[in-house]
């Protein structure tokens, strides 16, 4: 079985001489002398575990890398603090993984790797270059991924079964949908970073600010995200998916309507923590994109009108008042017009070329449209029939999933909380 103390033992027999390149940021404004000792410092105690300063420069090592952060010194000792929390919540939930058998296998991790790999778009053995490239410690990002893991399989094994969705839930929510049917509905991602204590929210604020800046430099929302962020969603980077006004706090409602597609906002401080919010897109709610509407179309062409191009026009509009429909039309006009006239069939409007499109978006069912220029002629269509897009409400299982998929994020923060409420943990750095 796999028990998270081993892992620091066993990267300090190594020697630390042959990795300083990943902790000179942190180490920048100590002796080069006392480097190599300063590595074999404690930074945390938790419960029976030790987490070195080497493990805690590894970690940021790791995280620079992935969120495309600036590098320098002054970062580092500026986001130690706060990586450092994640990494004893990490002990703390790897901890509670083994006090309950729960086994992180090399399948679990290899699934996971892939995951990564096909994700980020890395190709095959991608993480390893990646690892490479960034002169980052492999066994470092292997313990990461097993701390992930072996949470979610607690999560999984001792909450899911306890999460339960009512029937009458599940038509509140797909009623509240429908009630809000065309609104603006915004699809958002986060950065969240909790704040339990007093003590904690200065060290955090100025965190947030930092990252802050570097996301207005542009440095990866999602790659910060993910491993900053404290919200269930930062295994997605950051991302929430499609909410109305109302799903969220009031403080990030009043933001939204003036937030630009692909704009951050500034820090917003929530009742427990702090949140940075990107508006990823924007759109109304159950509408259906206008260009997968369908319409039925007929074109008449007249190629040659002589010189009186009013009058061949007039001729068709007054074919059109006797006609009953697209075919009736057509029959009645087929002796002055051009054999390429027809039925074109049903089109969706998006598939059509721009020109056509805009002749056809607004039209309604039985409409003849302004003539047009067609070679040496003119082309008029007829809208037969039109079909509007229409998108359904989820179905009940998807509801059943969103609701349960949030009440089991509660759960799990309540579940940390309580295992750091009942640890022993000592910060040394």
């Amino acid at each position: 079985m796999w028990i998270r103390c081993d892992i620091p033992r066993f990267r300090l027999a190594l020697g630390i001489a042959l990795t300083l390149a990943t902790v000179t940021g942190l180490m920048a404004l100590s002796p080069p002398l006392a480097r190599g000792q300063e590595t074999m410092r404690i930074a945390a105690v938790v419960n029976d575990d030790v987490i070195s300063v080497y493990d805690l420069a590894a970690r940021i090592s790791i995280i620079v890398a992935a969120s495309k952060l600036r590098d320098a010194p002054d970062l580092r000792r500026q986001i130690a603090p706060r990586v450092l929390r994640t990494l004893v919540d990490e002990y703390l939930q790897t901890q509670e993984a083994a006090r309950l058998d729960i086994e992180v296998t090399e399948r679990d991790i290899e699934f996971a790797i892939n995951q990564i790999e096909q994700r980020q778009g890395l190709g095959k053995r991608g993480l390893d270059n990646f690892v490479r490239n960034n002169r980052i410690d492999r066994d470092a990002v292997i313990a990461m991924l097993k701390a992930e893991i072996a949470w979610n399989k607690l999560i999984s094994r001792r909450l899911n079964s306890a999460i339960s969705v009512g029937e009458d839930e599940i038509d509140e929510a797909l009623a509240r949908l429908e009630e809000n049917r065309g609104q603006p509905e915004y699809r958002v991602a986060e950065i969240f970073l909790a704040i339990e204590s007093q003590e904690q929210e200065q060290e955090i604020m100025k965190t947030a600010e930092n990252l802050l800046v570097q996301l207005q430099q542009g440095a990866d929302f999602r790659g910060i995200a993910q491993q900053f962020s404290e919200s269930a969603t930062s295994a997605v980077g950051g991302d929430i998916g499609w909410v109305i006004v109302g799903q969220l706090s009031k403080q990030i409602d009043s933001i939204l309507p003036n937030l630009a597609v692909g704009k951050i906002s500034g820090l917003i401080r929530t009742f427990d923590g702090v949140q940075i919010i990107k508006l990823v897109d924007r759109r109304n709610l159950l509408t259906a994109d206008p260009l997968d509407t369908r319409v039925h179309l007929a074109q008449i062409i007249i190629d040659d009108f002589g010189t009186d191009r009013e009058l061949a026009v007039d001729h068709i509009r007054d074919v059109h008042g006797e006609s009953a429909d697209c075919a009736d039309m057509l029959e009645r006009s087929s002796e002055f017009t051009s054999p390429q006239s027809g039925d074109l069939g049903v089109l969706k409007i998006g598939d059509m070329p721009l020109d056509l499109r805009e002749i056809v978006q607004n039209a309604m069912p039985g409409q003849l449209s302004e003539p047009h220029p067609f070679g040496n002629g003119l082309r008029i269509l007829m809208t037969c029939s039109r079909v509007e897009a229409r998108v359904e409400l989820p179905t009940r299982a998807t509801m059943r999933q969103d609701i349960g998929s949030r009440r089991l994020e509660l759960q799990a923060k309540r579940y940390l909380r309580d295992l750091r409420r009942a640890a022993f943990i000592d910060f040394r750095v």
